[in-house]
Formats: C-alpha cells, structure tokens, sequence
C-alpha cells in the first residue's frame, strides 16, 4: 500500500497594499461661511487624506475657523488662488495632489475613485464632474457640459487633481492672477491622460446668484474663449467678478 502524504494547504500571508496618499489643499479667502462646514464634511471621508488649508489673507474669521481643526494644517501665504495652492503643494506629503475650493464638496467616495483610476499609470491626473446646489435649468445644462473631459468645460471648483510627480515636473501652477485652473490643465493634458471622474462634487452656486445666472454665465463663457485665444490673465481678471 502506498502511503499518501496528506494534502497541505498553503496559507498564504495576503500582502498588504501601499494605499495612496492624498493631499487635500483648500485655498482659502474670507470663507468663514463655508470652510467649517467644508471641514467637517471632509473628515467624515474614508481614505488616507491629508487637509491643508492656505489662507490668502482673510479678513474675517476663517483662519480662527480653521485653526480649530488639530488634525488639518493651516499656513498662510500671498493673495490669489495659484499662489496659494503652490504654498501648499510644497508642504504636501501626499502622492496626490487634490486643489478643492472651501464651498465645494466632495462625494462619499472620493478617495476610492481617485485611487482606483490612478493605478493606471497613464493617468496623470482628472476632475471630477460637477453639481451646483440650484436647480436652475441653465445651471443643469452649466453642470451636465461638466461631463464632458475637455478644459474648455473642466474647471477649479470641479475639485482637479495631479499626481505630485507631475505636479512638480510641470512646476506646479503658472503664477497669474486668473485662469490659473484651466492653463495648468493645458500643461497636465500633455503629460498623459486626464480622468473625468464618474462622481459628483457640489458646489456653491453663490456668484451665479449674486450677480445673475445667465449674465455670470455669459461672462464666464467669454472669458475662457478670450483666454484660449490668448489674452493676458490679468486684464481678464478685471472683468471676472468673485463671490467676495
């Protein structure tokens, strides 16, 4: 009789998988209405997140606000949204960069779409679609075009990330005082594939209603066509108007 040696099962020890890391940085000016709400919204994410706020000089109380977050790092830096962002960028410890506006809020699943699509490595970064918190028929059909993965239609409050290798290979945002969103995403396009996100960020539809739907609307329009054909950042600036 042959003797069978019995079956043995292998237990094999599941290696553990090196999660990313995101860097959240929030530029911030006189957002005491929001960046509360806007923190508390982002520590009830799951995922590996590191939170930085860059304030450009409030005169209100965001900063105090902010400040009273002991996990989120709060610096301070010179006036206008890519000067802030590249402050922050350099004190970043993430492997991905995310560049989220104080009254954009991000989906449930933000970590997991970000991390799942940037194991691609021709992925270099992406945006994610957008909704506005007005129901407005004009600002559906703004939101929808969101949908759509060209700069033209992808914007800063679309909540836009890049891997930090890429970031600082293209040395981070052009230090202008306007379209800062859509020139970086020229320079980012170039360097792979850009992703638009099958999820949602909400955001504040405030300047629409301050200034009105369809004029801001208009304007907004206007101004990235005269910017793609090459206009200085800074004289379309003048006609930009802000929620401040």
């Amino acid at each position: 009789m042959v003797n069978k040696t019995p079956d043995r099962k292998i237990n094999k020890i599941p290696v553990p998988v090196q999660r990313m890391k995101i860097s959240i940085i929030i530029p911030t000016l006189n957002e005491e209405k929001y960046i509360g709400k806007a923190l508390d919204h982002l520590l009830l994410i799951p995922g590996k997140f590191e939170i930085i706020v860059v304030d450009g000089g409030s005169k209100d109380k965001t900063l105090q606000t902010a400040k009273k977050y002991k996990s989120v790092k709060v610096i301070s830096s010179e006036k206008g949204r890519a000067a802030q962002m590249n402050s922050g960028a350099k004190i970043a410890g993430g492997d991905v960069f995310l560049f989220l506006h104080a009254d954009t809020f991000l989906p449930t699943n933000a970590y997991n779409s970000i991390e799942a699509h940037l194991h691609n490595p021709n992925i270099t970064g992406g945006s994610f679609k957008l909704k506005l918190d007005n129901n407005h028929p004009v600002l559906r059909l703004y939101s929808w075009c969101s949908k759509l993965n060209v700069a033209f239609f992808t914007y800063g409050d679309h909540a836009m990330f890049f891997r930090k290798t890429i970031f600082e290979k293209i040395e981070g945002y052009k230090n202008i005082p306007f379209m800062e969103d859509v020139e970086i995403q020229n320079r980012v396009r170039k360097t792979g594939k850009f992703k638009k996100l099958d999820v949602f960020v909400i955001t504040s539809a405030r300047r629409f209603e301050k200034y009105g739907t369809l004029t801001q609307l208009t304007v907004d329009v206007l101004l990235v066509t005269a910017f793609n054909f090459g206009l200085s950042p800074r004289i379309l600036k003048r006609f930009y108007k802000d929620h401040a």
